[in-house]
């Protein structure tokens, strides 16, 4: 154990002693990571924010006076101008351009038809191209829904229902809220994992074998397993403070980017929900950082081990998209026995307050077999003169 301790702290000292390879390794991540997902979630709110601001610009022909006032009524009041056919083409290029939101345009008997009981054409143009007038369009033709049950229920009454509907909400709210983070977070987790793993991996193993410093440690009077075991978990340690760092720039930005510049609270998880999380999380890595490791030792070079890593990468976030839309975590417990995938599920049942001892139990055990199974492919790796010294 000394051994390996040993070569923990080499490997420690060497990235914690560097201040850029910390800043760009550890820190960087994360502050990226909230910068980057604050600043989308503040454009998204600034755009709503125009859109609900824009003063909808609206050529009307034959507008009924009930109608506007209905429309007053509800908060909408665009800038109205008269359609004149004449001039229907330059119209149709402003509503184009986007000058213009929307054309609304009702028959000259609009209001005979209603109180004859007789259906009457209306007729729109808008372009969905053009935010202003898409929000426009929505708006007023909702409005103008709304507007015609109010003329059925003067018309006829109760009898103009055939039922009436009412609903009750019945909802756990901090399940529902953890479905929204189940959505993204599992995939932002796994592929932070990945990415602080490849940051320090490739320089660890293939980088001394490219320097040729790996020679002079491997004459050392210390074993080859230990050598690979202490560098598993100076790896697996700075993998994580990288993971820290990139999971609280996540937890910090995500309830701007979910609410569009509103409020989530996200402090819905107590202790044990995060110390279970934490758990995960760290098994995950050490199947990560057992990869990279194997990967790293069998290549040649930093370039090459970081082209044979970046295959697994995709895949990672592959696994992670896959889970992405569905919010929930799966009930076959064969799932838990794949490294990695068992994680991302585990993660998801972790976020929606639904976790699975049994999953949990053979996710971690099952984690930590893959790991002894990676470090014994290292420590052969190690072993091979042919692997460790080829050019």
């Amino acid at each position: 154990m000394r051994n390996v301790y040993t070569i923990f702290k080499k490997e420690f000292y060497r990235v914690m002693s560097d201040r850029r390879l910390v800043f760009t390794a550890i820190l960087l991540p994360g502050l990226a990571i909230y910068i980057m997902y604050t600043f989308i979630g503040s454009a998204i709110g600034n755009e709503i924010d125009d859109i609900e601001a824009h003063t909808m610009v609206v050529y009307t022909e034959n507008l009924p006076i009930e109608f506007e006032n209905y429309l007053e009524t509800e908060g909408i009041t665009p800038e109205y101008y008269d359609y004149i056919p004449a001039e229907s083409d330059d119209l149709e290029n402003r509503i184009l351009n986007g000058e213009v939101d929307l054309l609304i345009r009702f028959s000259e008997s609009f209001a005979d038809d209603i109180d004859n009981l007789v259906v009457t054409d209306i007729y729109a143009s808008y372009n969905p191209g053009e935010k202003y007038s898409e929000y426009t369009y929505n708006r007023i033709i909702n409005t103008l829904f709304s507007y015609a049950n109010v003329i059925g229920e003067e018309r006829y009454g109760d009898a103009y229902y055939s039922f009436n509907f009412d609903s009750t909400i019945i909802m756990d709210e901090e399940k529902a809220a953890g479905q929204g983070f189940a959505m993204l977070l599992p995939m932002l987790i796994v592929m932070f994992l990945f990415s602080g793993a490849m940051s320090i991996g490739p320089d660890s193993i293939a980088g001394e074998k490219e320097r040729g410093t790996i020679a002079t440690l491997l004459v050392t009077p210390i074993k080859r397993s230990e050598i690979a075991i202490g560098k598993v978990l100076s790896l697996t340690v700075i993998s994580m403070f990288s993971a820290t760092s990139s999971f609280i720039g996540i937890m910090l930005s995500l309830p701007n980017l979910m609410s569009a510049g509103g409020q989530l609270d996200v402090f819905i998880y107590d202790a044990g929900d995060i110390l279970i999380l934490f758990s995960v999380l760290l098994v995950t890595v050490f199947v990560i950082v057992g990869l990279v490791s194997v990967l790293s030792a069998y290549a040649k070079s930093i370039k090459e081990a970081s082209m044979l890593i970046l295959p697994f990468y995709f895949i990672s976030m592959a696994l992670g998209i896959s889970t992405m839309f569905s919010g929930e975590a799966s009930s076959d417990l064969w799932v838990y026995f794949m490294p990695i995938y068992s994680s991302v599920h585990l993660i998801i049942s972790i976020l929606t307050f639904d976790i699975s001892i049994t999953a949990y139990i053979i996710t971690v055990t099952t984690s930590l077999v893959y790991v002894a199974i990676f470090v014994f492919i290292l420590t052969r790796l190690f072993q091979s003169e042919k692997i460790m010294f080829q050019k």
